[in-house]
């Protein structure tokens, strides 16, 4: 088969522009795409779309080599509405629909590209922060894990030690977030383990450069950083335009952790990455406490991690749980 993926023209393009013409421009141009990368398979098999068996799908969806499963399931979603189509204008050699015995997204994953490189266990995050010589930077990575992020990584930079409390043994940060609509403000729990980070942090008056790895002719290998109340600091600097009682600038947080990317030699660690790895490392805990991983276990995900509600007042979530907050993930990372 050839390696070329898309096609200029549809086969059999006669029954596929029949069967789009009453779609909208949007839904007749992306179900276009999909008919123009089957065309190559199409010719190869010499037989149209609405004839392939399931094994014919399959191959055709692992050719796509779609790193999304919400891609996958869109194509098969295409692929079975036409076939559907098919049968009933009589144009299928039988009148079975192979996608009809699909009853779960779970089994498209198989042709998404493997999504582990861009999510990393609690094992993995634990030793980027073991490895950060900075307490600074361990806050940065170990906040962003445990849900602290907000617009701009603002609730990050916003954070001072007197945010944080003991309540029955637990410690609970309280959060300021710099919305659009002005600032928005909410408490959520930590680990004892970020807690110590913060402390010890917040005491930091020096950064280590370059994680210890020095370079030549450098005449110093630590810079002061700005004496004020909040725990993550800017560097001081002339170049730093920052008011001694202003938080750090919101790129601090992106410049820093884009570094310990490098030293790490993990150019997958994103703030949104670590906060997804976060995410799946609590519904894990969820899934292995209750057995079941629903509609109350991501409600207590999305709190924590701040996921916005739309305005009929559901959960933005829906590509979260088909790309990686489900059980078969949670299996696959945490070998369960």
């Amino acid at each position: 088969m050839s390696n070329k993926v898309y096609n200029e023209d549809f086969y059999n393009e006669e029954q596929k522009n029949r069967y789009l013409k009453d779609f909208s421009a949007a839904t007749k141009s992306s179900y276009s795409r999909v008919f123009k990368r089957a065309a190559i398979m199409e010719q190869n098999l010499n037989k149209d779309l609405y004839d392939f068996n399931l094994t014919e799908i399959s191959e055709f969806l692992y050719m796509l080599g779609a790193t999304k499963i919400s891609s996958v399931r869109h194509t098969g979603s295409v692929i079975k509405n036409y076939i559907g189509w098919a049968i009933d204008q009589d144009l299928r050699i039988d009148n079975i629909n192979p996608l009809d015995a699909v009853t779960s997204f779970e089994w498209y994953t198989q042709f998404a590209t493997d999504n582990s490189s861009t999510l990393f266990s609690e094992e993995d995050i634990g030793n980027v922060v073991d490895g950060c010589l900075n307490f600074q930077d361990k806050a940065i990575v170990q906040a962003v894990f445990e849900g602290i992020m907000g617009r701009q990584n603002s609730e990050i930079i916003n954070m001072k030690m007197e945010h944080i409390r003991e309540i029955d043994n637990e410690y609970r940060i309280t959060l300021y977030d710099n919305t659009r609509n002005g600032q928005e403000i909410r408490e959520i729990p930590i680990s004892n383990f970020l807690y110590n980070i913060l402390r010890i942090a917040n005491r930091e008056d020096k950064h280590i450069k370059f994680n210890g790895i020095l370079k030549t002719n450098i005449k110093s290998d630590t810079n002061k950083l700005m004496d004020n109340d909040y725990i993550i600091r800017s560097i001081l600097s002339t170049k730093v335009k920052q008011g001694t009682e202003e938080p750090a600038s919101i790129y601090l947080v992106q410049s820093r952790l884009t570094k310990i990317a490098e030293w790490n030699n993990l150019p997958q660690l994103t703030v949104m990455n670590i906060r997804n790895s976060g995410m799946l490392k609590m519904a894990r805990d969820l899934y292995l406490k209750h057995g079941k991983l629903e509609t109350e276990e991501y409600a207590e995900i999305f709190t924590r991690y701040n996921i916005k509600k739309d305005k009929f007042g559901q959960w933005q979530c829906g590509p979260m749980k088909v790309e990686f907050l489900n059980i078969p993930t949670i299996k696959s990372i945490y070998n369960l």
